[in-house]
């Protein structure tokens, strides 16, 4: 007897060695006897059915999760049973009593006895809830980018390193009687001719090794065998791999323009009349002339009244880069007269109203009854610029609450360490989740969650300064940046800091543990305000200079945040160490 037990105790180890491997793993797993009843279940799979696995083993399916659920869940139990195949399968689970529908890739297989009989299953489960929304919510974002690309008013496209076109809108495939899909992977020699190829190569490569955007004229020939003259702008995009971005306007007509402008004054006349671009003939001294569009634009109301004006008077008295108009327009002028032609952009004030208003402007040499003179074409970019803030905010700010999202955060929290590297002052990063908005949910919708998260983002902005960053990182979480708030003392730089975020972490869960009356439109009735209760448990950590990276101290404040939940919600918790 005494052998016998000696022979048990290992095997009894290594059985407790099993489970303890089996319940460390983050997949859900478990067996079944032939009934469907469970015969074990692994830890991560008890903990995601809120009970032990002594109230688990001997119970089914149907004990556990809804009726549809169940039948779905035994159906295929039966068919691994019967067929004694391995069955491998997206399954969506929804809890009969928590009522959250969960997405997982599960794996069933046939448990054989010692004769070999089917005695069973085993089945593996992998939570993918997570990554099927973030993938549906990149979809969604690409989907709405393109649209965006595709209405802009001219042609955009991607290179990668190798000079292959990583990405085009739909006028630039259209320009190649060519679908989107035929554009992607193929380089300019399979869309140009090779003298062609070669010269806008020559400019791709001197963006691709300087690293300096280049705003150029190019000529091309598209799938028609028509010859157009583009105005591009070239950029490397180092997120996507040093990738280059460019935008392509077509200039074909201007150019055509200004062929006729320098051939006859009479063709001059028509063509300046009938263009629907801004058109202005200047001096050094005077404002000679200019077209119905450029009245239109520029808000006067007639050409003599347009000739009395100065040049000084439609434009404000600074540029945004901070020069004087002036002094700058003086060089815009010299580059033209040297060069024959000079594009610029600028900005014009109305005469009407002052309204300011971003153009394009290119300037081109000519000569005017043996004088020298200037051809200002203007075209307005009011549109082109609202596109690109509507870009950029699609990339760097949460759509539902305008504030910046996780990109432009980890942004300026880089920018934030840098400066404290520099600097020695210490900043911090407080990470809060809000308690109790589940509920509001599944009571009143998402619209009034959407409601709520707004409120929430007003109410954290106000506590903040104007130099500190609070931003949403999904969901229901947030994050707030405080940067260098010491103040400058040696001896109490951390104690300061650390008094500083605990002051702005207690404004922050006071102002969020207020109530929030929510106006719920309804339709065709009256509006609806629904009265919430919703705390917020708060993680905090601080960051002295060189101590670690952005992402390791944003998990630091959120397991500060998880430890101030793990205490009863509503919670400060600073990260230990």
């Amino acid at each position: 007897m005494q052998d016998c037990d000696e022979d048990k105790r290992p095997l009894g180890s290594q059985l407790d060695a099993l489970r303890g491997v089996l319940d460390g793993l983050g997949a859900l797993i478990f067996t079944k006897d032939c009934s469907g009843a469970y015969t074990y279940a692994n830890q991560r799979f008890c903990e995601t059915l809120g009970t032990t696995l002594t109230a688990i083993i001997g119970r089914t399916s149907a004990d556990f999760f809804d009726a549809d659920t169940a039948r779905r869940l035994r159906d295929d139990d039966r068919q691994v049973l019967d067929t004694g195949q391995r069955l491998s399968r997206r399954e969506l689970r929804l809890g009969k009593n928590t009522h959250e529908e969960r997405c997982y890739l599960a794996v069933k297989a046939p448990v054989l006895d010692s004769d070999g009989r089917i005695s069973g299953l085993s089945g593996v489960l992998i939570d993918i809830t997570d990554n099927e929304r973030t993938e549906q919510q990149l979809r969604e974002n690409r989907q709405l980018l393109e649209t965006i690309l595709d209405n802009v008013d001219g042609y955009v496209f991607m290179k990668g390193p190798d000079r292959h076109y990583l990405y085009a809108n739909r006028a630039f495939a259209d320009l190649f009687l060519r679908p989107v899909g035929q554009i992607i992977g193929q380089d300019d020699q399979a869309l140009l001719s090779a003298e062609e190829a070669r010269r806008i190569g020559e400019v791709d490569d001197r963006v691709f090794t300087t690293g300096v955007p280049l705003a150029v004229e190019e000529q091309l020939t598209d799938g028609q065998g028509l010859v157009h003259q583009m105005w591009a702008k070239k950029l490397l995009i180092h997120s996507h791999g040093d990738a280059l971005l460019g935008f392509a306007t077509d200039i074909t007509e201007l150019k055509a323009a200004e062929a006729e402008l320098k051939r006859s004054e009479a063709r001059f006349r028509v063509i300046f009349e009938a263009s629907h671009e801004a058109l202005v003939v200047f001096d050094e001294e005077r404002l000679i002339d200019c077209n119905q569009s450029t009245l239109d634009l520029l808000g006067v109301p007639s050409r003599e009244a347009f000739r009395q004006l100065s040049a000084g008077m439609l434009a404000p008295q600074f540029q945004p880069c901070g020069g004087a108009s002036s002094e700058l327009a003086a060089g815009h002028m010299a580059a033209a007269r040297r060069n024959g032609h000079h594009q610029l952009e600028w900005i014009v004030r109305r005469h009407d109203n002052q309204a300011e208003i971003p153009v394009d402007v290119t300037l081109s040499a000519l000569e005017l009854d043996g004088q020298p003179a200037l051809l200002a074409t203007i075209r307005d970019l009011t549109e082109r610029k609202r596109y690109e803030e509507q870009i950029h905010q699609l990339a760097y700010y949460d759509a539902l609450t305008g504030l910046p999202n996780r990109r432009l955060f980890f942004d300026r929290l880089a920018q934030t360490l840098a400066r404290s590297q520099r600097s020695g002052r210490h900043g911090a990063i407080i990470y809060l989740d809000l308690d109790n908005f589940k509920p509001l949910n599944d009571r009143h919708g998402h619209k009034a969650g959407d409601l709520l998260l707004q409120e929430v983002a007003y109410r954290l902005s106000a506590c903040l300064r104007d130099e500190d960053t609070v931003a949403r990182l999904g969901g229901d979480e947030f994050a707030v940046l405080l940067a260098q708030i010491d103040d400058g003392q040696p001896d109490n730089q951390r104690d300061a800091t650390q008094r500083h975020a605990l002051d702005v972490a207690e404004r922050i869960r006071d102002a969020l543990a207020r109530p929030y009356l929510l106006t719920m439109d309804r339709d065709g009735t009256a509006a609806e305000q629904v009265e919430h209760h919703c705390s917020a448990s708060v993680g905090v950590t601080l960051f002295p200079p060189c101590e670690m990276d952005g992402e390791a101290m944003l998990r630091r404040a959120d397991a500060a945040m998880y430890a101030a939940k793990a205490a009863g919600r509503n919670q400060i918790r600073f990260a230990a160490g």
